[in-house]
Protein backbone atom coordinates (compact mmCIF):
# COMPACT_ATOMS: atom_id res chain seq x y z
CA UNK A 1 0.00 0.00 0.00
CA UNK A 2 1.52 3.45 -1.09
CA UNK A 3 2.06 5.72 1.66
CA UNK A 4 2.53 9.15 1.24
CA UNK A 5 5.57 10.64 2.51
CA UNK A 6 5.31 13.56 5.13
CA UNK A 7 6.27 16.93 5.55
CA UNK A 8 7.06 18.49 8.90
CA UNK A 9 6.32 22.25 9.05
CA UNK A 10 7.50 24.08 12.29
CA UNK A 11 5.99 27.56 12.93
CA UNK A 12 5.79 29.72 16.20
CA UNK A 13 3.04 32.16 17.48
CA UNK A 14 4.17 35.17 15.80
CA UNK A 15 4.17 33.90 12.44
CA UNK A 16 2.34 35.95 9.98
CA UNK A 17 -0.93 35.61 8.12
CA UNK A 18 -1.48 31.87 9.51
CA UNK A 19 1.07 31.44 6.43
CA UNK A 20 1.65 27.89 7.85
CA UNK A 21 -1.71 26.56 7.32
CA UNK A 22 -2.08 28.16 3.90
CA UNK A 23 0.82 26.24 2.82
CA UNK A 24 0.02 23.01 4.58
CA UNK A 25 -3.24 23.16 2.50
CA UNK A 26 -1.25 23.81 -0.98
CA UNK A 27 0.49 20.89 -0.62
CA UNK A 28 -2.60 18.88 0.35
CA UNK A 29 -3.99 19.79 -2.74
CA UNK A 30 -1.10 18.44 -4.87
CA UNK A 31 -1.85 14.87 -3.10
CA UNK A 32 1.60 14.10 -2.70
CA UNK A 33 2.47 14.47 0.73
CA UNK A 34 0.82 14.35 4.18
CA UNK A 35 1.72 17.40 6.40
CA UNK A 36 1.76 17.82 10.11
CA UNK A 37 1.96 21.70 11.59
CA UNK A 38 3.47 22.17 15.05
CA UNK A 39 3.59 25.47 16.26
CA UNK A 40 6.19 26.10 19.14
CA UNK A 41 3.42 25.58 22.24
CA UNK A 42 4.61 22.10 21.52
CA UNK A 43 8.20 22.19 21.09
CA UNK A 44 9.26 25.39 22.57
CA UNK A 45 9.18 27.14 25.71
CA UNK A 46 8.91 30.47 28.05
CA UNK A 47 12.26 32.02 26.34
CA UNK A 48 10.58 35.53 25.32
CA UNK A 49 10.78 35.79 21.60
CA UNK A 50 12.40 39.02 22.10
CA UNK A 51 14.83 37.79 24.00
CA UNK A 52 15.67 35.26 22.06
CA UNK A 53 16.17 37.90 18.96
CA UNK A 54 18.76 39.91 20.84
CA UNK A 55 20.80 37.34 21.21
CA UNK A 56 20.42 36.03 17.53
CA UNK A 57 21.03 39.22 16.49
CA UNK A 58 24.08 39.52 18.05
CA UNK A 59 25.75 37.51 15.24
CA UNK A 60 28.76 35.73 15.31
CA UNK A 61 29.03 36.14 19.25
CA UNK A 62 26.12 34.18 19.61
CA UNK A 63 27.75 31.46 17.94
CA UNK A 64 30.49 31.90 20.29
CA UNK A 65 28.42 31.89 23.21
CA UNK A 66 26.79 28.36 22.01
CA UNK A 67 30.25 27.10 21.21
CA UNK A 68 31.53 27.91 24.80
CA UNK A 69 28.74 27.68 26.85
CA UNK A 70 29.23 30.84 28.75
CA UNK A 71 26.46 29.87 31.19
CA UNK A 72 26.16 33.09 32.51
CA UNK A 73 25.13 34.91 29.54
CA UNK A 74 23.01 32.17 28.38
CA UNK A 75 21.13 30.77 31.69
CA UNK A 76 19.44 34.29 31.80
CA UNK A 77 18.85 34.80 28.03
CA UNK A 78 18.73 31.87 26.15
CA UNK A 79 18.21 29.41 29.34
CA UNK A 80 20.02 25.96 28.45
CA UNK A 81 17.41 23.74 30.46
CA UNK A 82 14.44 25.06 28.42
CA UNK A 83 17.07 24.67 25.15
CA UNK A 84 17.49 21.16 25.95
CA UNK A 85 13.88 20.44 25.87
CA UNK A 86 13.61 22.20 22.79
CA UNK A 87 16.01 19.76 21.02
CA UNK A 88 13.94 16.62 22.81
CA UNK A 89 11.13 17.54 21.73
CA UNK A 90 12.03 18.55 18.31
CA UNK A 91 13.92 15.06 17.81
CA UNK A 92 10.94 13.07 19.49
CA UNK A 93 8.43 14.50 16.56
CA UNK A 94 11.07 13.37 13.73
CA UNK A 95 11.16 10.20 15.46
CA UNK A 96 7.27 9.73 15.45
CA UNK A 97 6.73 11.08 11.95
CA UNK A 98 10.00 10.49 10.06
CA UNK A 99 9.58 13.28 8.03
CA UNK A 100 10.88 13.72 3.97
CA UNK A 101 11.74 16.74 5.64
CA UNK A 102 11.38 20.15 8.39
CA UNK A 103 9.98 23.03 6.90
CA UNK A 104 10.52 26.13 9.01
CA UNK A 105 8.14 29.49 8.35
CA UNK A 106 9.76 31.51 10.97
CA UNK A 107 12.92 32.85 12.66
CA UNK A 108 12.16 30.90 16.09
CA UNK A 109 11.17 27.76 14.25
CA UNK A 110 14.17 27.67 11.92
CA UNK A 111 16.17 28.89 15.28
CA UNK A 112 14.95 25.61 16.97
CA UNK A 113 15.39 23.28 14.06
CA UNK A 114 19.06 24.22 13.29
CA UNK A 115 20.30 23.81 16.93
CA UNK A 116 17.89 20.62 17.21
CA UNK A 117 19.63 19.12 14.56
CA UNK A 118 23.15 19.93 15.75
CA UNK A 119 22.53 18.49 19.23
CA UNK A 120 20.53 15.77 18.15
CA UNK A 121 22.73 14.84 15.64
CA UNK A 122 19.67 13.92 13.31
CA UNK A 123 19.84 13.67 9.38
CA UNK A 124 16.18 14.87 8.59
CA UNK A 125 17.00 17.73 6.02
CA UNK A 126 15.95 21.34 7.06
CA UNK A 127 14.22 23.93 4.47
CA UNK A 128 13.68 27.77 5.48
CA UNK A 129 11.53 29.94 4.23
CA UNK A 130 13.31 33.09 4.55
CA UNK A 131 10.61 35.68 5.12
CA UNK A 132 12.46 39.25 4.80
CA UNK A 133 13.52 41.13 1.72
CA UNK A 134 17.44 41.25 3.14
CA UNK A 135 19.34 39.06 4.31
CA UNK A 136 19.64 39.30 8.70
CA UNK A 137 22.79 38.67 10.89
CA UNK A 138 21.48 35.50 12.53
CA UNK A 139 20.99 33.32 9.38
CA UNK A 140 24.03 31.53 8.77
CA UNK A 141 24.60 27.99 9.36
CA UNK A 142 25.71 24.63 7.63
CA UNK A 143 22.67 22.57 9.30
CA UNK A 144 19.98 24.42 6.38
CA UNK A 145 19.76 22.16 3.32
CA UNK A 146 17.90 24.63 1.51
CA UNK A 147 16.65 28.46 1.51
CA UNK A 148 13.92 29.57 0.07
CA UNK A 149 14.46 33.42 -0.75
CA UNK A 150 12.48 36.61 -1.37
CA UNK A 151 14.83 37.66 -3.91
CA UNK A 152 18.27 37.40 -5.68
CA UNK A 153 20.07 40.13 -3.41
CA UNK A 154 19.75 37.56 -0.55
CA UNK A 155 20.60 34.73 -2.59
CA UNK A 156 23.58 36.32 -3.75
CA UNK A 157 24.34 37.57 0.36
CA UNK A 158 23.91 34.11 1.38
CA UNK A 159 26.18 32.71 -0.97
CA UNK A 160 28.51 35.25 -0.07
CA UNK A 161 28.72 33.38 3.10
CA UNK A 162 29.33 30.50 1.58
CA UNK A 163 25.84 28.68 1.41
CA UNK A 164 25.99 26.80 -2.41
CA UNK A 165 24.17 28.61 -4.96
CA UNK A 166 22.06 25.58 -5.76
CA UNK A 167 20.52 25.35 -2.43
CA UNK A 168 19.08 28.87 -2.63
CA UNK A 169 16.03 28.95 -4.33
CA UNK A 170 14.64 32.69 -5.26
CA UNK A 171 10.65 32.25 -4.96
CA UNK A 172 9.11 35.71 -3.54
CA UNK A 173 6.65 35.14 -0.51
CA UNK A 174 4.08 33.06 0.05
CA UNK A 175 1.38 35.16 0.08
CA UNK A 176 -1.51 35.71 -1.93
CA UNK A 177 -4.10 38.05 -2.74
CA UNK A 178 -7.00 38.33 -4.97
CA UNK A 179 -8.21 41.02 -6.86
CA UNK A 180 -11.98 41.98 -7.14
CA UNK A 181 -13.31 43.31 -10.29
CA UNK A 182 -14.10 46.64 -10.52
CA UNK A 183 -17.69 45.71 -10.46
CA UNK A 184 -17.09 43.98 -6.92
CA UNK A 185 -15.23 47.19 -5.66
CA UNK A 186 -18.26 48.69 -6.28
CA UNK A 187 -20.97 46.35 -4.75
CA UNK A 188 -18.37 46.05 -1.67
CA UNK A 189 -18.23 49.60 -0.97
CA UNK A 190 -21.49 50.03 -1.70
CA UNK A 191 -22.29 47.16 0.91
CA UNK A 192 -19.96 48.81 3.61
CA UNK A 193 -21.64 52.13 3.42
CA UNK A 194 -17.96 53.94 2.38
CA UNK A 195 -18.56 57.12 0.43
CA UNK A 196 -17.35 57.52 -3.53
CA UNK A 197 -14.29 58.90 -1.96
CA UNK A 198 -10.63 56.87 -1.57
CA UNK A 199 -10.16 54.35 0.95
CA UNK A 200 -7.63 54.35 3.06
CA UNK A 201 -6.29 50.50 4.78
CA UNK A 202 -4.99 51.06 8.14
CA UNK A 203 -2.57 47.96 9.95
CA UNK A 204 -0.65 49.62 13.02
CA UNK A 205 -0.82 47.34 15.62
CA UNK A 206 1.31 49.00 18.33
CA UNK A 207 -1.54 50.77 20.30
CA UNK A 208 -0.51 54.24 21.40
CA UNK A 209 1.20 54.36 17.71
CA UNK A 210 -1.97 53.39 16.17
CA UNK A 211 -4.10 55.80 18.31
CA UNK A 212 -1.76 58.88 16.93
CA UNK A 213 -1.96 57.63 13.68
CA UNK A 214 -5.98 57.09 13.64
CA UNK A 215 -6.64 60.61 15.50
CA UNK A 216 -4.04 62.14 12.45
CA UNK A 217 -6.17 60.66 9.61
CA UNK A 218 -9.49 61.55 11.74
CA UNK A 219 -8.35 65.23 11.45
CA UNK A 220 -8.48 65.17 7.41
CA UNK A 221 -12.01 64.93 7.42
CA UNK A 222 -13.70 63.96 4.30
CA UNK A 223 -10.94 63.13 2.27
CA UNK A 224 -10.91 59.26 2.58
CA UNK A 225 -13.02 56.48 3.75
CA UNK A 226 -10.48 54.46 6.71
CA UNK A 227 -10.51 50.58 6.91
CA UNK A 228 -8.72 50.12 10.44
CA UNK A 229 -7.52 46.78 11.01
CA UNK A 230 -7.54 46.20 14.81
CA UNK A 231 -7.42 43.26 16.55
CA UNK A 232 -7.35 44.76 20.73
CA UNK A 233 -11.07 44.67 21.84
CA UNK A 234 -9.91 47.38 24.14
CA UNK A 235 -8.26 49.84 21.43
CA UNK A 236 -11.32 49.13 19.40
CA UNK A 237 -13.28 50.91 21.77
CA UNK A 238 -10.84 53.65 22.04
CA UNK A 239 -10.97 54.32 18.21
CA UNK A 240 -14.65 54.24 17.87
CA UNK A 241 -15.09 56.72 20.75
CA UNK A 242 -12.33 58.73 18.59
CA UNK A 243 -14.62 58.27 15.61
CA UNK A 244 -17.75 59.33 16.77
CA UNK A 245 -16.34 62.30 17.35
CA UNK A 246 -15.24 63.22 14.13
CA UNK A 247 -18.68 61.53 11.84
CA UNK A 248 -17.37 63.52 8.66
CA UNK A 249 -14.94 60.59 8.16
CA UNK A 250 -16.48 57.14 7.47
CA UNK A 251 -14.52 54.63 9.48
CA UNK A 252 -14.66 50.60 8.78
CA UNK A 253 -13.40 48.43 11.61
CA UNK A 254 -11.54 45.31 10.44
CA UNK A 255 -11.15 42.83 13.65
CA UNK A 256 -9.69 39.59 11.91
CA UNK A 257 -7.59 38.91 9.24
CA UNK A 258 -10.78 37.35 6.94
CA UNK A 259 -12.50 40.81 7.21
CA UNK A 260 -8.61 42.46 6.53
CA UNK A 261 -8.00 40.32 3.51
CA UNK A 262 -11.29 41.25 2.07
CA UNK A 263 -11.44 44.60 2.50
CA UNK A 264 -7.68 45.32 1.42
CA UNK A 265 -8.73 44.96 -2.36
CA UNK A 266 -11.08 47.88 -2.16
CA UNK A 267 -8.67 50.25 -0.73
CA UNK A 268 -6.81 52.84 -2.81
CA UNK A 269 -3.77 53.34 -0.19
CA UNK A 270 -2.44 51.18 2.63
CA UNK A 271 -0.87 53.11 5.59
CA UNK A 272 1.10 49.71 7.32
CA UNK A 273 3.63 49.00 9.79
CA UNK A 274 6.61 46.74 8.57
CA UNK A 275 4.64 43.69 8.02
CA UNK A 276 5.56 41.58 4.56
CA UNK A 277 2.19 39.45 4.58
CA UNK A 278 0.46 42.78 4.44
CA UNK A 279 3.33 44.72 2.00
CA UNK A 280 3.13 41.54 -0.36
CA UNK A 281 -0.78 41.40 -0.83
CA UNK A 282 -0.89 45.29 -1.49
CA UNK A 283 1.76 44.30 -4.25
CA UNK A 284 -0.02 41.98 -5.78
CA UNK A 285 -3.40 43.93 -5.91
CA UNK A 286 -1.87 47.24 -6.76
CA UNK A 287 -2.23 49.51 -3.69
CA UNK A 288 0.45 51.54 -2.81
CA UNK A 289 1.73 51.97 0.85
CA UNK A 290 3.02 54.14 3.16
CA UNK A 291 5.31 51.91 5.76
CA UNK A 292 4.82 53.69 9.25
CA UNK A 293 7.86 54.38 11.86
CA UNK A 294 8.86 51.13 12.89
CA UNK A 295 11.49 49.35 14.57
CA UNK A 296 15.81 49.31 13.75
CA UNK A 297 15.87 45.66 13.47
CA UNK A 298 13.42 46.36 10.50
CA UNK A 299 15.24 49.37 8.58
CA UNK A 300 17.13 47.26 6.42
CA UNK A 301 14.40 45.84 4.17
CA UNK A 302 12.17 49.23 4.97
CA UNK A 303 15.48 50.52 3.11
CA UNK A 304 15.62 48.01 0.63
CA UNK A 305 12.00 48.39 -0.50
CA UNK A 306 12.38 52.16 -0.97
CA UNK A 307 15.44 52.36 -2.76
CA UNK A 308 13.11 49.74 -5.19
CA UNK A 309 10.48 52.48 -5.29
CA UNK A 310 7.82 49.75 -3.59
CA UNK A 311 6.39 52.06 -1.13
CA UNK A 312 6.74 55.43 1.10
CA UNK A 313 8.47 55.69 4.12
CA UNK A 314 7.16 57.75 7.33
CA UNK A 315 9.67 59.73 9.50
CA UNK A 316 7.39 60.22 12.05
CA UNK A 317 3.88 59.55 12.38
CA UNK A 318 2.98 62.89 11.32
CA UNK A 319 4.82 62.34 7.92
CA UNK A 320 2.39 60.22 6.97
CA UNK A 321 -0.40 62.56 6.77
CA UNK A 322 1.83 64.55 3.96
CA UNK A 323 2.43 60.82 2.35
CA UNK A 324 -0.89 60.34 2.18
CA UNK A 325 -1.91 63.39 -0.09
CA UNK A 326 1.43 62.40 -1.65
CA UNK A 327 -0.66 59.43 -3.10
CA UNK A 328 -4.07 60.42 -3.68
CA UNK A 329 -3.32 63.51 -5.49
CA UNK A 330 -0.43 62.63 -8.01
CA UNK A 331 0.64 59.72 -9.78
CA UNK A 332 3.64 58.43 -7.56
CA UNK A 333 1.08 55.71 -6.45
CA UNK A 334 0.36 54.52 -9.96
CA UNK A 335 3.96 53.98 -10.38
CA UNK A 336 4.64 52.66 -6.82
CA UNK A 337 1.17 49.85 -7.82
CA UNK A 338 3.01 49.33 -10.99
CA UNK A 339 6.14 48.32 -9.32
CA UNK A 340 4.49 45.81 -6.76
CA UNK A 341 2.85 44.01 -9.33
CA UNK A 342 6.07 43.66 -11.72
CA UNK A 343 8.06 42.60 -8.20
CA UNK A 344 5.67 39.87 -7.57
CA UNK A 345 4.57 38.36 -10.33
CA UNK A 346 6.62 35.60 -10.92
CA UNK A 347 5.77 35.08 -7.14
CA UNK A 348 2.56 32.42 -5.78
CA UNK A 349 1.91 30.28 -3.03
CA UNK A 350 1.15 27.51 -5.63
CA UNK A 351 4.72 27.71 -6.87
CA UNK A 352 6.08 27.39 -3.59
CA UNK A 353 4.28 24.04 -2.74
CA UNK A 354 5.08 22.87 -6.13
CA UNK A 355 8.68 23.09 -5.24
CA UNK A 356 8.34 21.31 -1.86
CA UNK A 357 6.05 18.11 -3.41
CA UNK A 358 8.84 18.03 -5.63
CA UNK A 359 11.74 18.48 -3.21
CA UNK A 360 13.76 14.99 -2.54
CA UNK A 361 15.58 15.05 0.47
CA UNK A 362 18.64 12.54 -0.07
Amino acid sequence: MYRKRIILILTSRDESDGISQKIAEAIRKIGTHNVVVISDDKYGSATKLSALDRLMDSGSEYQYLLEKKDKGVIRDIFKLKSLSKRVNRINNLIKRFHPEYILCVTPYAHHCAVEAKRRARFNTQIIYILQSFTLPKRVHDDATNVFIVENADVKADLVRQGIKSKDVMVMGLPYEAVPKTREEIILKKQEAGLPKVKTVYVNVQEKKQLENVFSLLLDQGEIANLAVYVKDEHMLQTLSSMAVKAPETKVLFLQNGEQADDCLPVCDVAITQYDPATLYKCFKLGVPSIIAKSGEHEQADISYLASHELCLVAKNDLDIVGLLYRLLQSDVGEKIASNGKKWVEMSSLENIANFLTAYIAV
